[in-house]
This record gives C-alpha cells, structure tokens and sequence, in this order.
C-alpha cells in the first residue's frame, strides 16, 4: 500500500502541542505531554509506544478533542479541534460492552446517540441493524449476534467493541491497548481482523500499545514516546510489505 505523498494536507497535524493537566500544573510548568509535531496522513495506521505513564492516553485525548492543549494548535481532517470530534471512533482494554445488551445492541449504541444517525435511528434500524449484523460476522461473530456479553469470550467482546467503534463508519480509529488484556493467540488473531478491517475501508488508525510486536504488524509508522512528560523520540516507517 501506497502512502499520500507527505506534502499534502495531513489528515491529522498536531503543531507545537503542550497540555498541562490544570492551571497548577502549567503555572508549575509541569507537562503530561511536550513539544508534540505530528503529521499523519490520510488513511495511514500509526502506532505509539513507550512506558506506563508516558502520556500515550493523554495523546489520544487530545486526538479525540476530549482535552484542550495547553498550548499548540490540532488539526484533524483540515478542521482545528475545538471539542470532542464525531469523526471518530474509539475501543479501549476494557470492551466496556452493557451487560443488559445483546451484542448487536451494543454495536449499534453509536447511530443512536451520533448525529446524523441518531436523528433517523427508529426509521432506519432495520438498515443499521444490517450493517452492525454483516460487520459482527466480518469479525468471526456470526451466530453470536444476539447473545449477551456474559456469554462472550474476553476476545468475542473486543471484537464486538472495535465493531462498535467502526459502525458509524468514522474517518479515525484511536484503540488504547485494545489487545493488552488478550492471549497472545487471541491477540495475534485480532490483528489480523484490524489489519483486514483497515485494509478494506482506509480509515485512519492511532493504536497505543506496549506491544513492539503488534506495533510493527500492523502500523506504517511507529512513534516512541519518551517517559513522563511525553515526547516523541523516535520515528520509525516499517517498509515491510502488505498484507503483512
């Protein structure tokens, strides 16, 4: 696969970002995260790394508009991030699925709180209930479409959760250690559905792992993230060939 040529306007451009947790913390001079450049570009999978406590969540905040930096300006799909973005989809270690849900239910939590699904979420459920049903068995659900998440694997779960992310079908997927509490045949399993999810629909992918493994498999880009307060240290393009 073919990357954008990088002088084209990247998809996501952090540009001198620095974010200070509260105004005691910046008045301290005390940083989570520094002297943050970043340009990725459209349709490119990137991968963080770095210790415990680094600020590899705090990135993805900031990715997310779910924090405001301290100073510096972000970026994403052209537009300045003034709040958290709609573009976007999330999935977490934790599948976080409600247990009161079926899992095709739970997939389809998004279209009925995101604008513009949720405004024609009753008249077309039938559609969106299609879509979440043919991406559950994308991802090895089949069968499994109308059972609770007590009656999932810890692996079933997160697949049903990266299906949730991407059911509203967002430009970005941002995953924090999504395979981090996964047996490694599970895992490794995982990364083949995300790398064929990818590979198929191009949206952008910000993965924070711990894995070095998993960061190589699946990314074009890897960054290293220096320990507390965070900056990246080390660019590294994987020139191995895809599919991988």
């Amino acid at each position: 696969m073919t990357l954008q040529n990088t002088a084209t306007t990247p998809f996501v451009d952090f540009q001198g970002v620095w974010l200070a947790y509260n105004e005691e913390f910046l008045a301290q001079r005390q940083y989570a995260v520094e002297a943050i450049d970043l340009r990725v570009a459209k349709g490119e999978f990137i991968a963080i790394v770095g210790p415990s406590g680094c600020g590899k969540s705090t990135f993805m905040k900031l990715a997310t508009g779910l924090k405001m930096p301290s100073q510096g300006r972000i970026l994403i799909d052209g537009q300045p991030v003034a709040g958290p973005l709609k573009i976007s989809g999330m999935a977490f270690q934790a599948p976080s699925l409600l247990p009161w849900r079926t899992t095709v239910d739970n997939v389809l939590l998004p279209l009925e709180i995101v604008e513009p699904y949720r405004s024609s979420f009753k008249a077309k459920r039938k559609q969106y209930e299609e879509r979440a049903r043919k991406l559950l068995q994308k991802v090895g659900l089949g069968g499994y479409e109308d059972k609770f998440p007590w009656q999932l694997s810890g692996g079933m779960q997160q697949r049903a959760s990266i299906c949730r992310a991407l059911i509203h079908e967002p430009k970005m997927l941002l995953l924090d250690e999504p395979f981090g509490a996964l047996d490694a045949f599970t895992r490794e399993e995982l990364w083949c559905i995300l790398r064929d999810l990818w590979t198929e629909q191009q949206f952008n992918v910000i993965l924070v792992t711990h894995d070095l493994r998993e960061s190589v498999f699946l990314a074009d880009t890897v960054y290293v993230m220096s320990k507390s307060p965070g900056r990246f240290v080390v660019k590294r393009e994987i020139d191995l060939p895809r599919p991988r």
